[in-house]
């Protein structure tokens, strides 16, 4: 029994075999095809194609497809099944009118979603696409990053070149579940000033995160990260726009955001963005605050099955008019 604590806690959250490597080097690991695991509460099924969570082959059934691209919180990590944003989304619009097909990979940044709309997305005839933006998104967003040079040993399943120690260290269930039950019991510790755009201290008293000031700046300050991100953001509105499909963003804040940017100065910049590249902004941010202190997270990056079905709810409107659904 106690073998068994320790084996779960300390068993790594992205085990080798749920990916495998990819067809390129912008998409140099994907969803292992005709694959299906559970981890923790949560199970999940890849397609024949290796897209997640049901999608199956290009050829549809007749029901207006919708293709959602994202990372980890759109693949479904603590929202999977029919938790997740994709099922409810269907739920909302009607399973017999509507399919939502779920192209979330964890760990891709932008430059890895684009490449997906590119080369595999149009192939399912999607009547719209929704990329599930996260705040982690812009990190190396000017390419796939550094593990597409890692050793050729490690480049036929998708576990980056680290000891086990490491591995554990870092990717461990026990280590995830503490750091974050450590973060929220400090929560209401004073905050530290953010100092961008004025200065001004947390509304709510969060903790200061370094992780959330990084992620910020990616966004806020001209460098890179921002300059690949319009970039790509806009080479996916012209690739929607040249097939008269309809894109939007849907702004998934991190959990601490909530309190860090209740002033809505991140949200407010990643709209003009959008408005600049004529990319539909759907409020993510806004609509997690009109649920106040409801638990909306499994940990500080990845919302809940509750946190999925206010998402739902934010962008069924747009796709309900879009769709041209009644």
């Amino acid at each position: 029994m106690i073998f068994e604590v320790v084996v779960r806690l300390a068993v790594p959250i992205h085990p080798q075999g749920w990916f495998v490597a990819g067809p390129s080097e912008d998409r140099y690991f994907v969803p292992a095809p005709n694959l299906s695991y559970a981890w923790g509460e949560s199970s999940f099924t890849h397609g024949p194609q290796g897209t997640p969570q049901g999608s199956a082959l290009p050829v549809g059934d007749g029901r207006r497809r919708v293709a959602f691209l994202g990372d980890s919180v759109c693949y479904g990590f603590f929202a999977a099944g029919e938790e997740n944003l994709t099922r409810r989304v269907e739920a909302l619009l009607g399973r017999e009118r509507v399919e939502a097909l779920n192209f979330g990979v964890p760990g891709y940044n932008t430059h890895m979603v684009s490449a997906t709309l590119r080369d595999q997305v149009f192939e399912f005839s999607p009547s719209a696409v929704v990329y599930v933006f996260h705040q982690n998104d812009l990190t190396n967003a000017s390419h796939a990053d550094a593990f597409r040079a890692r050793p050729a040993t490690f480049r036929e399943r998708y576990d980056p070149p680290a000891s086990l120690p490491k591995r554990v260290l870092t990717r461990s269930r026990g280590l995830t579940f503490l750091l974050d039950r450590f973060r929220k019991s400090s929560s209401s510790a004073p905050g530290k000033p953010r100092g961008e755009r004025g200065g001004a201290s947390s509304a709510s008293g969060g903790a200061y995160s370094p992780w959330a000031a990084t992620l910020r700046r990616m966004l806020l300050e001209e460098g890179r990260h921002q300059r690949y991100f319009v970039e790509h953001l806009r080479e996916m509105q012209a690739a929607c726009a040249s097939r008269s499909v309809p894109f939007a963003l849907l702004f998934v804040p991190r959990e601490e955001s909530l309190s860090l940017d209740a002033e809505g100065v991140y949200r407010d910049a990643l709209a003009g963005i959008c408005r600049d590249a004529q990319v539909a902004f759907l409020d993510g941010q806004a609509a997690f605050a009109a649920l106040g202190a409801a638990e909306l997270y499994g940990d500080p990056g990845h919302p809940n099955g509750r946190g999925h079905a206010a998402l739902a709810e934010a962008v069924s409107p747009w796709l309900r008019a879009r769709l041209a659904l009644q």
